[in-house]
């Protein structure tokens, strides 16, 4: 069992993190008796799975969905959902890593113009692309409605 500043402590999250997922209704550790919270491995462990589910764009609403679906699997219904959820989460992340891989090119391109000094010469094909870049973003999220 670990107290709460020793898991923070160890996975180099704030306090705040562990409370701010209390307030939206998904519980992380037990309470004692004094009040204080313990955790224990399987705490950490949902606390490693908020934290990347965070770090590729799931929302608390879409997190507690599955962390509800991963408690029951053996329901059909939540297995379609889950299946749907996560479906639609693949293709996000997909989406969001194309357009970070036109930013990166993007990037690699003008860098060297840059440190060249030559920034103003390119500055409308710079322009351009980042129009094109910004277009694309623009469809896939008018796609996701």
């Amino acid at each position: 069992m670990y107290k709460m500043k020793d898991v923070t402590s160890e996975m180099t999250i704030p306090l705040s993190t562990i409370r701010y997922y209390e307030r939206q209704g998904i519980v992380i550790g037990k309470r004692q008796e004094n009040g204080y919270r313990i955790f224990d491995e399987a705490d950490k462990i949902l606390l490693e799975y908020l934290i990347v589910m965070k770090h590729v764009g799931f929302s608390v609403e879409e997190m507690k969905e599955l962390l509800n679906f991963l408690k029951f699997p053996e329901n059909d219904e939540c297995s379609e959902r889950s299946e749907q959820l996560l479906t639609k989460k693949e293709a996000e992340i997909k989406q969001k890593i194309k357009h970070e891989k036109m930013v990166l090119t993007l990037i690699k391109e003008l860098k060297p113009k840059i440190i060249a000094k030559e920034y103003e010469q390119y500055e409308p094909e710079i322009n351009k692309k980042i129009s094109d870049i910004y277009q694309e973003i623009k469809q896939s999220k008018l796609g996701e409605k």
